[in-house]
């Protein structure tokens, strides 16, 4: 695709999005008219027009920042604006039928917050809180029981949700587990019912212990409606937009998963050095604060492609036939190389998250095929290019990815050189580093010196204990101990 297609490529999504926008800010334009409709209250054209311009304002502003934070893309809109679009809607019949205090705004942040990203949950956030705002503006609009305290109630009722909705974003970690999420956002929801009892009597200006009381329990009830809808709605969102939540990623890890059951059984060898790289990962994740449990989901899955050809690959050769000594070295490094694009393949096919088909595009980076481009030196006269026996790429993108790409290397090095001792198996993950910087593998991810050296620790130490009963220490030690 040419420069010029890409930019009308570009230029397309956005009026797309731009009008899908639009709908939206008419949608909730149009379900508050209806709502006000049955109590006989109408509006101009001019007051609907300007309050959907204000949303699709609001909603355009939110498109930009989720832009610039990386999280513009299809997929991510889609998955914002629907947790948007439920979070107002719900709001307005709150709205609608006076529990106006009870509005769940905390699921939005719930939901982006825990499975998504966290600036984007903030942004949006705010978002749904303006917009609900807009609609609170139009139900007060042309009301015959307009009372200003009551609008001052549901304002502060707002800034209060405004506050437990950031508090969840950023005290609930990404990829926690459902009870983690149960207790935290609980604790924080029983918080703000206390200070809602506390600001309904400041703004009320003459305390009415019955009104504190009213919108304290009603804040905590919008609380737990938005936690429950959160727990009943987000394995939704975790099949359609594959989201890494913490639960699901459980689930990949599971040995019951048929992906992992048919790997086993079509490559044996694969999956048991599958099963010793997730190891190695989740260690190595941990020391340098990565989530572990995507680092041994990623490791269990990026060799799956490996599956399609089994008998190509040393690990699976158990009865001492190689296939490759039957092919020149440029077929052999082909289908040696296709096995990272026939998993990504495999696994977008069976909607696995993207986090986990990076991994297996990307943990070979472009590294070369060593073994086979020396055989092909060997059998061609004058000097030969590398470039036809490397991996398709890309580098690793992630930290996650990265530490795979060592992970593996080392594990499928330990399992060949057999180091004797500690020493031997250091010297190994360290000269195995260093190939890959030098091939500048590590260029295209954020990985830092300091966190590849915790890495290589955590290798070394892991496969210390995978390999103890072979790796065969001398004499002297032996005595020692």
């Amino acid at each position: 695709m040419d420069k010029a297609q890409k930019t009308q490529k570009k230029w397309l999504f956005y009026v797309v999005t731009f009008l899908c926008f639009a709908a939206l800010a008419a949608l909730i334009v149009g379900v508050v008219a209806a709502f006000r409709f049955v109590y006989g209250v109408t509006f101009d054209f001019l007051t609907l027009f300007t309050s959907a311009l204000v949303i699709f304002s609001l909603f355009a502003t939110n498109f930009l920042i989720l832009r610039s934070i990386g999280k513009g893309d299809a997929s991510s809109v889609v998955l914002t604006y629907s947790a948007l679009l439920i979070t107002v809607v719900a709001s307005i019949v709150c709205l609608h039928f006076d529990f106006a205090f009870a509005m769940p705004l905390a699921f939005l942040p719930l939901l982006l917050g825990t499975d998504f990203d966290k600036h984007a949950a903030l942004s949006s956030h705010l978002t749904s809180i303006s917009v609900v705002a807009v609609a609170m503006v139009l139900f007060f609009y042309r009301s015959e029981k307009f009372v200003f305290e009551d609008i001052s109630l549901q304002v502060m009722t707002l800034v209060v949700n405004v506050g437990m909705g950031c508090l969840l974003i950023f005290l609930i970690k990404p990829f926690s587990g459902r009870l983690r999420v149960l207790l935290t956002a609980s604790s924080v929801v029983l918080s703000f019912g206390i200070l809602g009892f506390i600001s309904a009597g400041a703004v009320g200006g003459n305390p009415d212990l019955m009104q504190m009381i009213t919108v304290g329990v009603s804040v905590v009830v919008g609380g737990a409606i938005s936690l429950f809808a959160y727990f009943c709605l987000s394995p939704v969102f975790e099949r359609v937009f594959n989201l890494n939540t913490g639960l699901r990623l459980m689930e990949l890890c599971s040995f019951d998963q048929p992906l992992l059951k048919e790997l086993e059984e079509k490559a044996p060898g694969t999956f048991n050095h599958a099963l010793t790289v997730a190891n190695i990962s989740e260690r190595a994740a941990y020391a340098i604060g990565e989530n572990p449990t995507l680092a041994k989901a990623a490791a269990l899955y990026h060799d799956i492609g490996k599956m399609e050809n089994p008998e190509f690959f040393t690990e699976n050769q158990t009865s001492g036939y190689n296939p490759h000594d039957e092919l020149i070295p440029e077929a052999s490094v082909k289908m040696i190389t296709r096995h990272t694009e026939a998993g990504a393949k495999i696994l977008e096919e069976k909607g696995f998250p993207k986090e986990i088909i990076s991994a297996a595009l990307e943990h070979h980076g472009d590294s070369s095929v060593g073994y086979f481009y020396h055989k092909a030196q060997n059998i061609t006269e004058g000097t030969l290019e590398e470039k036809g026996y490397t991996y398709p790429g890309p580098k690793p993108q992630t930290k996650i990815n990265a530490i795979l790409m060592v992970a593996d290397i080392a594990e499928a090095a330990t399992r060949s050189v057999r180091p004797s001792n500690r020493d031997e198996l250091v010297t190994l993950v360290d000269n195995l580093v260093r190939q890959k910087m030098q091939e500048r593998q590590f260029d295209e991810c954020p990985i830092t010196m300091a966190e590849l050296t915790k890495v290589k620790e955590a290798v070394v130490n892991t496969l210390m204990g995978v390999h103890h009963e072979r790796i065969a220490y001398n004499t002297q030690q032996k005595l020692k101990k």
